[in-house]
């Protein structure tokens, strides 16, 4: 049986249901804040549960972890919250020394923010944090290497990179709002050149990767789940524009901020998790679609 954490968030939402799909109701268990519609669940009522918490509910038989539930700032004002960053760690520790005799494998949804700045970022660039959010991502991912020793768990760091898709409008990023802001006839704004390059991968290449997690018998370290479809935030805005049909123009508003660029290698992901990445049109054509259905509720 598989436990999932964060169900109710972007990626977990969406990997919940596709493991139900791929596995069946009855080997996948949901520990979530609140109730949900499909699958089994338990209440986590904010980690405060007794060791024994899932044998006494009759799950004695989770053999596979994937701890998708995290605090993740909303936006980057919050990647500094101090009770809402350590709450990451103290969850995963209260996770981990639950008693699970038959767990084998836990699988950690970390995060890009570990990194320090490079100029392509890999699986060997330097861990540098500038935030409370990445060092509590960071700190999860040595307690778990460390506990995976020591109790002879398998442990498979994942970190995720920009993802983008349908889902994602909860969060103010750049993909959703610009597709918000042209069906409601907002202006575009670009603050500063735009030149700054990004690469995002669309939700279903996370799921499938993160599912695929689940069967790696290798201990390869950490893997980035990452795209190498780099682009400008400039000609992200304007590849929406055309794809949506839009004559609209984007107003520059000037900032003397320095061009941070963020491009990443893939190898490793491709190499034991996706051989193949959804394309960036085709995942915006879904994520497009996705909106003006939902903004016409």
């Amino acid at each position: 049986m598989i436990l999932i954490t964060g169900s109710s968030g972007f990626i977990g939402k969406r990997l919940h249901k596709t493991l139900i799909n791929k596995l069946g109701a009855n080997n996948v268990l949901a520990l979530t804040s609140k109730p949900i519609e499909n699958g089994n669940f338990l209440l986590h009522n904010n980690y405060n549960f007794s060791s024994d918490f899932f044998i006494e509910n009759g799950y004695d038989n989770i053999d596979v972890i994937i701890h998708a539930g995290a605090y993740t700032p909303k936006q980057g004002s919050e990647a500094n919250n101090i009770e809402r960053s350590n709450s990451n760690i103290n969850n995963t520790y209260k996770l981990i020394y639950s008693n699970l005799p038959n767990l084998k494998k836990i699988i950690f949804l970390s995060t890009l923010d570990v990194y320090g700045e490079d100029n392509i970022i890999t699986e060997q660039t330097h861990e540098s944090p500038v935030s409370l959010y990445g060092f509590s991502k960071l700190y999860c991912e040595k307690m778990l290497e460390a506990w995976g020793k020591q109790y002879d768990k398998k442990v498979q760091i994942l970190r995720v990179g920009h993802v983008y898709g349908p889902g994602e409008e909860e969060y103010q990023k750049i993909i959703p709002t610009t597709i918000s802001k042209i069906i409601n006839d907002l202006p575009l704004q670009m603050w500063g050149s735009g030149e700054d390059l990004r690469a995002f991968i669309y939700i279903d290449d996370i799921v499938k990767s993160i599912i695929n997690s689940i069967y790696l018998e290798q201990e390869v370290g950490a893997i980035n789940l990452v795209s190498n479809q780099k682009i400008s935030i400039l000609d992200l805005m304007s590849k929406i524009i055309t794809l949506m049909g839009s004559d609209k123009k984007i107003e520059h508003i000037n900032l003397n901020n320095k061009v941070r660029n963020l491009v990443f290698d893939n190898a490793k992901m491709k190499q034991y998790l996706l051989e193949n990445e959804v394309q960036l049109d085709t995942g915006l054509l879904q994520e497009i679609k996705y909106m003006e259905e939902l903004l016409k509720k």
